[in-house]
């Protein structure tokens, strides 16, 4: 009778110890599954992309080592940022040196940076904030959407709704990615910009992109002087939006960069950074010309048009890239190109 007692006791022993294995061996599982194989699909730049989408797309045998930090934007927060890097397969190279494929896999590092922001308020940083959205050749977003890209960068100005404390917000995307080109870079800014907008809830989603035109050459008469190649430069010329980025002999040390827009929300970037005073006397405009840059913003054929030039590492020191004689010339050749009255005097 006594050894039959214990039997209920032995049996609830023997259970508790075999759902504790149990748990065990399930932790364990997870475990695994955690270091060696990801237990759902994961996401990137804010839920923009997945895996096998984005800057992912054409990877060719996939992409890996991918390392993501972000900062989301949402409701009472505008502004984010979002670092991705991950090592692709280069199918054009291999270890062995012929390009045959027979050789071990060659992996490239590729990285892609946004930010999503209104830019610095103080007037010196804005400025040099503006530059850098310039890259040099952009082309213009098509269907008039506020932006530029090449392909490498791109830059989107956000509708009025997403205004901060009166400045405008911006989508940048840059780095490096399989098959980039302004088209592709352009489709993927819509794509964050679109989030962004989503996250924040200050605007609606932009339609699809048409793919921009790709830039050409560009040459702006009275500008080219010794040392410069032909053509030019490279740029985009649209009635409401030109570039012009003017190399010597190393295409990759710029000398000068050119820019002019009408574009409504890229010309709000701009608000409070020309002053109210001509660069010159005879001026019909607002800004000033330095010897490094020139900004200035004037009423052309009833539209707020912004000019802007800045000088670069590949200055060949001659009046082709010499703000102070060099932008004139752009801003004549442009305004006569775009129906604007002239802006200075003979």
């Amino acid at each position: 009778m006594l050894r039959t007692a214990e039997h209920p006791g032995r049996r609830a022993r023997l259970l508790t110890g075999a759902l504790a294995i149990a748990a065990l061996l399930a932790a364990l599982m997870a475990l695994w599954q955690t270091q060696f194989r990801p237990l759902a699909r994961q996401d990137y730049c804010w839920g923009t992309w997945s895996e096998e989408s984005g800057p992912f797309r054409g990877e060719a045998g996939g992409a890996r080592h991918r390392v993501s930090q972000e900062s989301a934007p949402g409701p009472g927060r505008p502004h984010g940022r979002c670092t991705l890097s991950w090592r692709g397969n280069d199918p054009g190279n291999d270890h062995d040196g012929n390009g045959n494929g027979n050789g071990n896999k060659h992996w490239v590092e590729h990285r892609l940076e946004v930010s999503y922001g209104t830019g610095p308020e103080a007037p010196d940083e804005r400025r040099a904030w503006l530059t850098g959205l310039f890259a040099g050749g952009d082309s213009p977003l098509p269907d008039a959407l506020p932006g530029f890209v090449t392909a490498s960068s791109g830059t989107l100005v956000l509708p009025k709704s997403c205004d901060v404390r009166g400045r405008p917000s911006v989508v940048t995307l840059t780095g490096s990615f399989p098959d980039a080109s302004p088209a592709r870079t352009g489709r993927l800014l819509l794509d964050v910009a679109n989030r962004a907008a989503k996250m924040t809830g200050c605007a609606r989603q932009a339609r699809p992109l048409a793919s921009p035109r790709a830039p050409g050459a560009c040459a702006i008469p009275g500008i080219a002087g010794p040392g410069m190649g032909r053509p030019a430069g490279t740029g985009s010329s649209e009635p409401d939006f030109e570039t012009c980025a003017l190399a010597a002999t190393d295409a990759f040390r710029w000398a000068a960069r050119f820019a002019m827009t009408a574009r409504p929300r890229i010309v709000a970037l701009f608000d409070g950074l020309t002053g109210d005073s001509p660069p010159a006397p005879g001026w019909r405009a607002h800004g000033r010309i330095e010897a490094t840059g020139a900004l200035i913003r004037a009423d052309c054929a009833g539209r707020p048009t912004v000019f802007t030039m800045r000088t670069g590492p590949g200055r060949t020191g001659t009046r082709a890239d010499d703000p102070r004689h060099a932008f004139p010339a752009f801003v004549d050749a442009v305004a006569g190109r775009i129906g604007c009255a002239p802006l200075r005097s003979a």
